[in-house]
This record gives C-alpha cells, sequence and structure tokens, in this order.
C-alpha cells in the first residue's frame, strides 16, 4: 500500500470509528498551543505518564495545552495519527512499524514508552497457556484485528516456528470481564496487557499467564510528520512533561503511588485504581517496562533495540519491502531532556 491509498484507508477509518468526543487540531495560540493524545484503549494505569502529567499540570507548565482520549485498538492510534485527526498517541511497536514500512504511513514514532511487550497471554489454571507452542490449536481473544496485541502474537509464534494461521482469532475486551469467555470455552485464552494480568490475579481468578517477549520495541509514542516538523515545540513540551512525570512515579514509594493513583482516578475512569492492593501492583508492573538499563533514558528509542526489532520482523516476513525512512527519531527526546 502507497502512502495515498494509506491515507486514504487512514482517512476512511476516521470517519468510520469516529466520533471521540473532544478531538481537536492542533492550535498555536498562547504557550506552545494544544495536542490530543490518544489512548489505544480505555484509560488504564499503563498509560500513567500521560495522565500523571496532566493531573499534575506538568503540560501546563510547559505552556501545552493537552487533551487524552480512549481509542478503541492500537491501529486506530495509526490511523487517525497520519489522517491529523489526533496529534500523538501510543501504539505498539511492532505494529508501528508494520504500517511505517509496509504502508508508507507518513507517522514516526518519537519515544519508546514500553521497552518490551506489555502484552501476556491470560488462560486458566485448568488449561495453562505456558509455552508459544501451547498455542496452536487454540482460538485465542485480541482486542481488535490487525493491532499490536495481534502483531505480537504473529512475530512470537513465528519465532517459535508455529503456523500462525492455527491460531484462530476471536475478538474480546482487554478486560477481566473477558476470563468469562474462558470460563464459558469460547476462547482458551486472550491477550491482556500487564494492567490486566495484575487485576485478574489480585481479584483471584484462577488465571495462568504468560508474558510476551517478541524482542521488538514494546510501545511506542507517534506523531505525523508533517506535524512534527510544523510544530516542534509542542512535541519537545509533552516529551518533557511526559518524561517528568515517568521519572517521578519510578521513584515513589508505595505510600506517594497511592496518592497519585488517586489523583489520576479523580479525573479519569481507570478500572481497578479504586482497589489500593490491585493499583499499587499494576503500577509496579508498569513500571518495569518503562525503564532501561539507564533509568535517565525513560522514553529514549535506544537504537540497538530498534535495529534489532526491525531485523526480526524482516525475518519474520512481517516487514514486506525495503525502506530508506528512518523508523523512530531521538530529536525531540534530545530537545525535551538532552
Amino acid at each position: 500500500m502507497k502512502r495515498r491509498e494509506f491515507l486514504g484507508s487512514a482517512a476512511a477509518a476516521a470517519a468510520t470509528l469516529l466520533p471521540l468526543p473532544g478531538l481537536v487540531s492542533v492550535v498555536h495560540a498562547q504557550g506552545k498551543g494544544k495536542l490530543t493524545f490518544l489512548t489505544p484503549s480505555s484509560f488504564s494505569l499503563a498509560f500513567s505518564p500521560v495522565l500523571y502529567a496532566s493531573v499534575a499540570g506538568y503540560f501546563a507548565k510547559e505552556g501545552l495545552d493537552l487533551k487524552i482520549e480512549a481509542g478503541r485498538g492500537a491501529a486506530q492510534v495509526v490511523q487517525l495519527t497520519a489522517a491529523k485527526q489526533v496529534q500523538t498517541g501510543r501504539t505498539g511497536g511492532a505494529n508501528y512499524m508494520m504500517a511505517r514500512v509496509n504502508s508508507n504511513a507518513p507517522v514516526i514514532a518519537i519515544a519508546t514508552i514500553a521497552q518490551r511487550s506489555p502484552f501476556a497471554v491470560i488462560s486458566s489454571k485448568d488449561a495453562p497457556i505456558r509455552t508459544p507452542q501451547d498455542l496452536a490449536g487454540k482460538v485465542i481473544g485480541v482486542q481488535s484485528a490487525g493491532g499490536s496485541m495481534e502483531a505480537t502474537l504473529d512475530l512470537m509464534l513465528m519465532r517459535a516456528k508455529i503456523d500462525p494461521k492455527s491460531v484462530r482469532r476471536e475478538r474480546v475486551a482487554d478486560s477481566a470481564a473477558s476470563f468469562g469467555m474462558i470460563q464459558s470455552k469460547r476462547v482458551q485464552g486472550f491477550l491482556g496487557n500487564a494492567s490486566s494480568a495484575i487485576r485478574l490475579t489480585a481479584q483471584n481468578f484462577p488465571v495462568s499467564t504468560m508474558q510476551m517477549d517478541d524482542g521488538v520495541p514494546g510501545q511506542v509514542y507517534v506523531a505525523e510528520e508533517a506535524e512534527l516538523a510544523a510544530n516542534k515545540d509542542a512535541y519537545v513540551a509533552f516529551l518533557r512533561a511526559a518524561y517528568r512525570s515517568a521519572q517521578e512515579l519510578i521513584a515513589m514509594d508505595d505510600a506517594a503511588l497511592q496518592k497519585a493513583v488517586a489523583l489520576m482516578r479523580g479525573k479519569y475512569d481507570i478500572p481497578g485504581s479504586d482497589n489500593t492492593p490491585i493499583a499499587l501492583a499494576d503500577m509496579r508492573a508498569n513500571r518495569e517496562l518503562w525503564a532501561t538499563a539507564n533509568p535517565k533514558q525513560v522514553l529514549r528509542c535506544n537504537e540497538a533495540q530498534w535495529t534489532e526489532g526491525e531485523s526480526l520482523l524482516r525475518q519474520a516476513g512481517l516487514l514486506k519491502q525495503p525502506t530508506t525512512k528512518p523508523l523512530y527519531t531521538n530529536d525531540i527526546w534530545e530537545a525535551a531532556n538532552g
């Protein structure tokens, strides 16, 4: 798919998937202007670097008016960013790279928030899925077709030399409620993020969890190239505030984390955030995904990791054509935090 075709499909997707209430365009008035940030799913503590920066006033202190909207799948984030319906958002690394290379999407990664996949295969202790080989012949729930979860699943299967077609996919929500589909035998497992797995475990559901690590940058923030070039100051302000937020959350003890969660819950509807043990376990699990060997490099794209990730995707046949386009930029991170 060429750039024009991708933009056409993105616009069609935007028309189909919208309305998302309150979407705004970039406006240059006072300060750095306005941006809309789109999450790939309903609000979760996994998105704390942005949510906490919002409630703590860090975006406002940078002169940035940031609006946060909950999306409906990682693929939608890329589509709406490319169509300039939103200015930035969070999506899966593999999902983004395939759109960038295979569909010539005019979006680029400006930060890596989860250094490895935040996803897990959630199954029942009565019939646990413990290895990729256990997935063969199973029906597995995924949040959206073509999204980052499904891309992670495909890559993991290919690396394990398992035919992806041997695993049937069923559309399910990434939530604790989906465990009912396992109990009713409609699926043998489903893909969830760290928050979903933590909530199920904390609520004493009889779950088995297999962490997914496909060797590709887990979750990234993206921006449309022309918007990024025209409005660099707004994106620098965005990353500076998100970096400050992530650093503070990483350094917090449980008492401070509890207060931070309460602040976020006061503005955003975050399932499970009102249960202190679940929320704290959720935050601890997600913080592990943000930090690299050097915690001061949070949000920075690690060159070696991106090179390895691209190589793995090409070996798996998921990147179908060569490209000279950069897959990421650290220019915004360096301007914000260098």
